[in-house]
């Protein structure tokens, strides 16, 4: 699969091999809203603080080995990896599990290098993972977001809202994440 979008982004789906291309993601981010839920509600609080570069020499909870390690299982059992390129150069890369449960796929990964946001990558990321999901008959995507105000918000402007139930074993693995479902809408 390669899709072309507005604004020289084109979309592929990779190989497993492709998930070394997570070393290349510049993740680093200043951020000044984090997102809580307290008592069903989203709360947001207004913080100043840098997200650094994955580590790329180490394998610590921050470092680009542990997400490869973390996600490399999930792409060889079957989740879809998509790159985004924004005029031939790597922008971006996503993971979707078709088949997290019945009727429900898992957006399980999303991230665009610093230097490629709000130009459009997220979103054409977004659409190729729906597209999947939808091909598989799934009539929802739960999502584990960062809490951070532009991960919520790019997931809320796609449609996505509080989960009512958060997945027990991905709430277990991240409780400080905004559990989010979606309807699988594919846009015109």
């Amino acid at each position: 699969m390669a899709s072309q979008t507005g604004g020289g982004i084109e979309v592929r789906e990779l190989g497993a091999d492709g998930i070394e291309l997570i070393r290349e993601i510049d993740r680093s981010e200043h951020i000044d809203v984090l997102y809580t839920v307290e008592d069903g509600r989203l709360h947001s609080d207004r913080v100043e603080f840098e997200v650094p570069p994955w580590d790329p020499e180490g394998h610590g909870d921050h470092s680009s080995a542990r997400r490869i390690t973390e996600f490399r299982p999930i792409v060889e059992n079957g989740a879809a990896l998509f790159g985004a390129f924004l005029d031939d150069r790597f922008a971006g890369i996503a993971i979707v599990d078709p088949s997290l449960e019945d009727n429900t796929a898992w957006f399980a990964f999303l991230h665009v290098s610093r230097a490629y946001r709000r130009k459009g990558v997220a979103a054409a990321l977004w659409a190729a993972g729906v597209e999947v999901a939808a091909a598989a008959g799934a009539t929802s995507i739960y999502v584990s977001a960062t809490p951070s105000g532009s991960a919520v918000g790019f997931y809320a402007s796609r449609g996505c809202r509080l989960a009512a139930s958060p997945h027990p074993a991905l709430f277990a693995k991240e409780p400080e994440d905004i559990h989010l479902t979606c309807p699988v809408t594919l846009e015109a």
